[in-house]
């Protein structure tokens, strides 16, 4: 997260990090199903060389990020 966000942004409570879209898109489904809203982070440090073998999108992590007032509804909706 930048500065701006850390300071500005309601979403500060990282809830889970996904490896990869499909582990993405289960949590980010869940989440929607429970109505909790959610931001995401992106970020990638596979070099261009395992691209060559992997799918990029297999080696992309997400940090998903919920309100802290909805850190309890978040957790019950992931893990339960």
């Amino acid at each position: 997260m930048n500065l701006f966000d850390r300071l500005f942004s309601p979403y500060k409570c990282l809830i889970y990090t996904a490896m990869g879209t499909e582990a993405y898109f289960r949590v980010a489904y869940r989440l929607e199903s429970a109505g909790v809203s959610f931001r995401t982070r992106t970020s990638s440090d596979w070099s261009r060389h395992n691209r060559d073998f992997f799918p990029l999108e297999e080696h992309l992590q997400y940090d998903i990020y919920v309100k802290r007032e909805d850190e309890y509804k978040a957790q019950q909706a992931i893990f339960t």
